[in-house]
């Protein structure tokens, strides 16, 4: 049975109709207006754009709404909070699905809540470093062991970024791009001004900001830039050094973990659909860059490989 199409049958029609006329996201993407379709075809355009991803279907939903469906599926909506109540949904329709039968998590992978919505990590494509527990502890302070030159290998860019994890970069102080800097420096990268990729033209180097939820799991906290606008944007994420940075104290900063992504078809597919343009920096500026929306960082493993690969949790 199609989860989705059931959810949505039980949905009051105002509901429906306030769903479909969503913005879709995506550049020149149009909301239809409120009142512009009947439930009919309102129904359709729902069914058409999260058929598939119960996950969006809830998340798109408001706490009335879900605990109104909660009853309209004989689900208990005694719990406060839409969190729970997403969860909760997810579960039945997941079973829905499933009629009845046992599957793995890569056929019907469960979501975990960050930030209060359902989020499904894609399993690691790249490499990380191991960890004894899931989701990582966040590391305790280290000496900085910069090398004296720069790396001659892959092997040893990934053995300094090792190096770099648990080591605190100190206050950033007005330059939003501090900690990034030091961080590179923690690699042994020598600053350039040219345009192509950090280490030796092959690897880009991103530090990216973390930060772990109530329960422990870690969540990307905001959409990183990744090049000028002018740049070649897609060119940056061809091989990048992902380099997980999370704030400690009020003033610091430390190095999590990393994650080495290559590019291939599907992160290509991804880097489309979710880079996007935008102004950077202050108010009133006239500069415009690239960035990367927080949900690449589940779709392309980096959240795996910080709150565990799928069996691990």
């Amino acid at each position: 049975m199609n989860a989705v199409a059931h959810m949505i049958s039980r949905l009051p029609p105002e509901a429906i109709r306030r769903l479909a006329a969503l913005r879709p996201p995506g550049p020149g993407a149009a909301a239809a207006p409120h009142s512009a379709l009947d439930v009919e075809q309102a129904s359709a355009r729902v069914l058409e754009r999260w058929g598939g991803d119960l996950c969006g279907l809830l998340n798109a939903l408001t706490r009335g709404e879900l605990a109104g469906l909660a009853l309209g599926v004989s689900l208990e909506a005694a719990a406060p909070r839409s969190p729970a109540l997403r969860a909760a949904l997810w579960d039945h329709g997941a079973a829905l699905e499933r009629g009845g039968a046992d599957v793995s998590h890569a056929v019907q992978p469960r979501p975990i809540v960050l930030g209060g919505h359902l989020v499904v990590q894609a399993p690691p494509r790249g490499l990380y470093p191991p960890s004894a527990d899931w989701p990582r502890a966040l590391p305790a302070p280290r000496a900085a062991a910069p090398p004296v030159d720069e790396p001659d290998t892959l092997d040893d860019l990934l053995g300094a970024a090792d190096r770099a994890i648990g080591v605190r970069l100190g206050a950033r102080g007005a330059d939003k791009g501090a900690w990034g800097q030091r961080a590179a420096r923690l690699l042994g990268l020598v600053e350039r001004s040219e345009p192509e990729p950090d280490w030796r033209g092959d690897v880009e180097i991103k530090t990216i900001p973390v930060a772990r939820e109530p329960s422990g799991l870690w969540r990307v906290v905001e959409d990183p830039a990744i090049a000028m606008s002018g740049e070649p944007a897609l060119a940056k994420l061809q091989r990048t050094l992902w380099l997980a940075r999370s704030g400690v104290g009020s003033h610091d900063a430390t190095v999590v973990s990393w994650y080495l992504l290559d590019w291939d078809p599907d992160i290509a597919r991804l880097a489309r659909r979710y880079l996007h343009e935008r102004p950077k920096g202050p108010a009133g500026t006239t500069a415009r860059a690239f960035y990367l929306q927080r949900r690449f960082f589940a779709e392309a493993g980096f959240l795996a490989t910080l709150n565990g690969p799928d069996g691990a949790r």
